[in-house]
């Protein structure tokens, strides 16, 4: 995946930092409605990490809860309370979904899975993926 580790992100003013130190389980690309708004674009990207691979170093996000657009669990969405970026978000399953555009050199990463593409822009092409759903992935 192209991760360097220990890598470390944050926000955009610099109050909240963290450190991942552990593999990443995934990183994906999202086409659902919830995603685009989230991210202001034709899509949205998670760095799914497992939650004790994720150290705070500084700052505290603050959190609000939304229902996911496919009808799961409630989604907790962190972020800076002062520069409004979201950071990650999880889903109570012991995973953390990091922004990956939070990362400080996201340069190197590719996703490799993508959902919703029923949702996806027309025109949007992306190389280098193994697999693409056309709703919600599985779980598993």
């Amino acid at each position: 995946m192209g991760l360097a580790l220990p890598s470390e992100g944050g926000c955009q003013c610099g109050e909240i930092r963290y450190r991942l130190t552990g593999e990443p389980v995934w990183l994906g690309v999202c086409h659902c409605n919830d995603c685009k708004m989230q991210s202001g674009g034709v899509f949205g990207m998670s760095l799914r990490m497992r939650e004790a691979d994720v150290k705070l170093i500084s700052g505290e996000p603050k959190c609000w809860t939304r229902p996911a657009e496919n009808g799961g669990r409630a989604k907790n969405c962190y972020f800076c309370g002062t520069c409004g970026i979201r950071l990650w978000h999880t889903s109570g399953l012991g995973f953390l979904s990091i922004k990956p555009g939070t990362l400080d050199d996201s340069s190197l990463l590719a996703p490799r899975y993508e959902g919703w593409t029923k949702r996806k822009a027309p025109w949007l092409t992306i190389n280098g993926l193994e697999v693409s759903h056309h709703t919600q992935p599985s779980r598993k």
